[in-house]
């Protein structure tokens, strides 16, 4: 492809065996493909706001105990809260019957289980979050202009 812009830096691009030639209009200014990877590279405030997205999606995996998986996002991991401090205000040592994140009942969720949860997804966070820092102080210094060079433990 041939690219070019015009005096308001609008990018249009036409076939590069000249089949198109005839619609480049006048007053477009060829870029280079370097040019135009410039001028359509996100900038450093939307790569953090992009940096963030992707942690938050990474978080919202959650966990997996005993092959029962309890989400972590911000929803669930208060949800998580809620009932362990119901069901130990009850006096029980399991739920009768939990939901799990993926939509499954379970009968007798061991207590233990669900704390464990809520532990690993807090781990779990402040893990993504430490390694979100790493990459984000990367991107303010201008190492970093590509996410998809971005690992997630």
């Amino acid at each position: 492809m041939k690219h070019y812009k015009d005096e308001k830096n609008n990018i249009f691009a036409y076939e590069s065996d000249g089949s198109q030639d005839d619609y480049i209009k006048e007053g477009l200014v060829p870029i280079s493909d370097e040019d135009l990877a410039a001028m359509i590279a996100p900038t450093t405030e939307q790569l953090l706001s992009q940096l963030t997205a992707a942690r938050k999606e990474q978080e919202q995996q959650g966990v997996v105990i005993n092959g029962i998986r309890y989400a972590g996002d911000p929803g669930n991991r208060q949800t998580l809260q809620e009932a362990i401090t119901y069901i130990e205000d009850a006096g029980l040592g399991e739920f009768p019957t939990w939901k799990d994140s993926d939509g499954a009942f379970h009968q007798n969720n061991p207590l233990a289980d669900v704390k464990d949860a809520a532990r690993a997804i807090g781990a779990r966070r402040s893990q993504l979050i430490a390694v979100e820092g790493e990459y984000a102080a990367q991107i303010i210094a201008g190492t970093l202009t590509d996410l998809s060079e971005v690992v997630w433990p």
